[in-house]
């Protein structure tokens, strides 16, 4: 596992449930490095998870984490995995399979994590795996029920994947459209915003119903456009489902971003109140200047971006939305 927030630390407990399971952790911070091995605790994220000291074997040394292992879990956000993953050897990640838990893309690329593995560090694309939701770590955390799609063009590697996350309270599924998952997992993020953002000026279930609706469709739209697969069924839960939960969930940290800045805060300043980034933020970044290419209307990505970036009012960006787009 490279990452220790609380999407990684909920993994390893699922990781964990098999008994035989050993696992290597790279943690950049000494005290939870220091926690965990001792305690089983990761003392700043999920703390009141109890997790088995004696099958993890924590690390600040990235290099020798990768060096012992075969399969590599990336639980680290989008906006800090090129400057983690840049400074292994190239030679060092041969033959190293990849799960990408991921949900955005690099800031200042416009690439995929997948892309990035594949174009920047020679990773093939059978060793390449990509794990979606609907899920939450905080639910993981409480052994609630969890669904997750495993998104890879290896059979074998997505054999391996969803033998290593079933248990009694994760449900798997399998799909090849790695490229549609991620796009998914990137977009719904921006939308979580704009659900967030309509939180916090006041709107209700209602308000949020329309949102989500018009968000789904205008992904569904991207990604029609710029990743056509025939087999896609928008309807899974690693399309649709994401979606919702993301803009409905209390745990959400992009629904939260976007409730502090219509409060008037900065984005540095939720940022900092969460104790975390929110993907979302860097994501609709990189939309915005795909779009520019593309020329699609995406017209509630944009307002995001607006918000966000621009200063604009989120009054006003609602408001617009709710006159020309819901």
């Amino acid at each position: 596992m490279i990452g220790s927030g609380t999407w990684a630390t909920a993994i390893v407990k699922i990781l964990l449930e098999n008994p035989s399971q050993r696992l290597n952790w790279w943690v950049r911070d000494p005290q939870v490095c220091d926690s965990l091995r001792h305690h089983g605790v990761n003392c700043k994220h999920l703390p009141d998870l109890k997790l088995d000291a004696s099958r993890i074997n924590p690390s600040t040394d990235l290099d020798q984490v990768v060096a012992a292992s075969d399969l590599i879990f990336l639980a680290i956000p989008s906006a800090h995995l090129e400057g983690v993953l840049s400074r292994l050897p190239r030679q060092s990640l041969e033959g190293k399979r990849f799960v990408s838990l991921v949900k955005g893309s690099l800031p200042d690329r416009a690439m995929s994590v997948s892309q990035y593995l594949e174009q920047e560090l020679g990773v093939p694309h059978d060793n390449i795996c990509v794990v979606s939701g609907p899920s939450h770590a905080e639910e993981v955390s409480l052994g609630m029920a969890t669904f997750l799609t495993i998104a890879t063009h290896c059979p074998q590697l997505a054999s391996e994947v969803e033998q290593a996350l079933r248990c009694s309270y994760i449900h798997t599924s399998h799909t090849a459209d790695i490229d549609g998952v991620e796009c998914c997992g990137l977009a719904k993020n921006i939308y979580a915003i704009a659900a967030g953002l309509c939180q916090g000026l006041g709107y209700g279930d209602n308000m949020n119903a329309v949102l989500t609706t018009a968000a789904f469709r205008e992904m569904r739209d991207i990604m029609q456009s710029r990743l056509p697969y025939s087999e896609r069924d928008m309807s899974r839960p690693c399309y649709l489902g994401d979606l919702l939960v993301t803009c409905w969930s209390q745990h959400s940290r992009n629904r939260a971003l976007g409730v502090a800045v219509a409060h008037g805060k900065t984005v540095q300043e939720a940022f900092d109140n969460m104790g975390a980034v929110a993907e979302g933020y860097y994501s609709v970044r990189n939309v915005h200047q795909r779009n520019i290419e593309f020329g699609r209307k995406i017209p509630v990505a944009e307002a995001v971006y607006r918000v966000l970036y621009e200063q604009a009012d989120p009054r006003t960006e609602i408001d617009n939305l709710i006159e020309h787009v819901f």
